[in-house]
């Protein structure tokens, strides 16, 4: 599969969690359990751990769903503090 191609599922993927997540955040008690699933994920902070000079690959790949974690879940509550209000 080509790098282009993939690309353009995990962004329309991304998309859909993110609409998924938005739609789960207008309902708190869900939310609170989400957040606590994900927490539940092994998640490296910023300086939790030093991973030398250079990283090690899994350290990496680690961080790298870490931040995107982050952000899907805030883009959720940006996308529906804009629209709080349920169609």
């Amino acid at each position: 599969m080509e790098n282009q191609s993939i690309e353009f599922r995990l962004a329309a993927h991304r998309e859909i969690l993110v609409a998924v997540l938005s739609a789960l955040y207008r309902h708190k008690d869900v939310w609170a359990e989400v957040n606590r699933v994900l927490e539940e994920v092994p998640i490296v902070q910023d300086h939790e751990e030093d991973p030398g000079v250079v990283p090690s690959e899994a350290f990496a790949g680690q961080n790298a769903m870490t931040t995107e974690i982050a952000s899907m879940l805030q883009d959720a509550r940006d996308r529906t503090d804009l629209d709080p209000e349920p169609p």
